[in-house]
Formats: C-alpha cells, structure tokens, sequence
C-alpha cells in the first residue's frame, strides 16, 4: 500500500474520533494502543497492522472499507444525529417524533422487515 493509502486511512480516524468527541487518549485506550502510537497513525508517522486497524475501526463503528476511502464523509452516530434533529423542538413535537419511530419500527417488526433493513446496514 502507498504512503497516500495510510495518509487517508489516518485522516478518516482522526475525523470520526472528532467527530465523536473522543480524545486520542481515550480511543487509544480502548484499542489498547499507546496515544503516541495513535498519533503517528493519524499522521501517517507509522503503518499500523491489520489487526490494529481493526481494532481502530471497531471502536469507532465504521467499516474497514470506509477507513480507506478517499472520499469518506463521516456524519455523527446515530444518537448525536437524533440529539441535533430534536433540538429546538418542543415536548409535543419529540413526543410526536418518538410515537412515530415507535410506530414504524413496531409495524417493520411484524412485517419481519427491520431484519432485514439491520442485515442491510451492516
């Protein structure tokens, strides 16, 4: 793999620890890595292993795919998109909001299709 490869591959961990608020400190401690370690991967300083890497992306629940693309866009997890869609809403409309998700994933569960949808997801 080319250096530009692990450039990427380091930009795109940086991005997604930021973008979910965690420190070098803390991710390196969950990969079990030193934070130096995980800095010079950020900065292409050093070529991590496979199984680091996997390790990385696991934390970070993205896909070894997107860790290596060039194009990656990360968007915030889940709950941080949720926390930003009810912002500013008032207690009626996150009750109508949750009612509605309620809803939905009930009727997709009879249906058998939020199997489905999670098998798709992944």
């Amino acid at each position: 793999m080319s250096n530009r490869t692990f450039e990427i591959l380091g930009q795109n961990i940086r991005q997604e620890r930021n973008n979910q608020n965690m420190t070098q400190e803390q991710l390196s401690e969950k990969v079990g890595i030193s934070a130096v370690f995980l800095s010079q991967i950020e900065n292409a300083r050093k070529i991590p292993s496979l199984e680091t890497i996997d390790k990385i992306v696991s934390c970070l629940g993205i896909s070894m795919m997107s860790a290596f693309d060039g194009d990656y866009v990360s968007t915030p997890n889940i709950d941080k998109r949720i926390d930003i869609l009810l912002q500013g809403k008032s207690e009626n409309e996150k009750q109508f909001l949750f009612d509605t998700m309620n809803y939905i994933a009930n009727s997709l569960n009879k249906n058998g299709m939020l199997s489905v949808i999670e098998a798709e997801a992944r």
